[in-house]
């Protein structure tokens, strides 16, 4: 609904449903009002919650309108904190225990420091508040966990080649919608994905399957997505996405040439 639009950065939209199990999770709520999710759980079993929603709302230009106000109360009324925080760190845990191959991604905005001096700090903060929540909601909807935020991107990691491929797609087509709204802060994001068995220590990930994803995101420009040869061994001929192969590049730090991809996310 209203709600479950703003709290994902969306505009308003009439009878939307699809955002209810996401507007009631702490995680998309911690990540709305820039707080840690234990802060969140606080805010909500001392009442406080609601406000705090109102303020965030207000803050980025929004009415609090009664309406949004009976949404925002009635919403904060059907989250349980315990089994929603107990579920984010389930997952968030899950995924970064496991030993297991992984798919990792990492996201990377092209000229952010040029940004930052063209648009002053404040303009700047807002271009990357949209930017975040376009990944992080991205992530959530394809089963994916944000390992760790690095100022101007992120390393996520996903249960499968195919997810995280499909939410480097989305990802972009969403930075593509914004910047035709946007023409005056345009984001420019370069997204790079393989697939490996990462060292996993206190929910961060390490190890050359970390370095090759790294690496494979640098070699992108803004607006691409590169993949491994790996992942597109796994998801290359399943019809779901379309490729153009990119040659032989050698990657800082690790010996060889390596096959990369391109994923065609605009039909190009």
């Amino acid at each position: 609904g209203v709600v479950g639009d703003l709290v994902l950065g969306r505009k308003p939209s009439e009878g939307g449903r699809t955002a209810i199990e996401l507007q009631s999770s702490i995680v998309h709520l911690a990540r709305f009002l820039g707080a840690q999710e234990d802060e969140v759980v606080q805010l909500l079993e001392e009442g406080r919650l609601g406000g705090a929603l109102i303020v965030a709302i207000t803050e980025r230009g929004l009415p609090a309108t009664p309406a949004v106000k009976n949404s925002v109360e009635k919403m904060v009324r059907t989250i349980d904190p315990k089994v929603a925080l107990a579920r984010s760190k389930a997952n968030r845990s899950h995924m970064l225990a496991a030993e297991a191959t992984a798919t990792i991604m990492f996201t990377d905005i092209v000229g952010s420091s040029a940004m930052a001096e063209r648009l002053g700090d404040r303009a700047a903060r807002e271009v990357l508040r949209s930017h975040n929540d376009i990944i992080r909601s991205k992530t959530n909807a394809h089963g994916g966990v944000e390992v760790k935020f690095m100022g101007d991107g992120f390393m996520l990691t996903f249960p499968s080649a195919r997810s995280g491929v499909a939410c480097a797609v989305d990802v972009q087509r969403e930075l593509d919608a914004r910047n035709r709204e946007s023409a005056e802060d345009r984001l420019a994001v370069r997204i790079g994905l393989s697939v490996g068995e990462p060292i996993r220590e206190e929910e961060d990930l390490f190890g050359q399957a970390v370095n090759h994803a790294a690496r494979v995101a640098d070699q992108a420009a803004g607006g691409q997505v590169l993949i491994s040869e790996i992942v597109y061994a796994l998801v290359g001929r399943a019809g779901q996405f379309r490729f153009r192969e990119m040659g032989l590049f050698e990657l800082k730090g690790i010996s060889g040439t390596h096959s990369l991809y391109e994923v065609l996310w605009n039909g190009g």
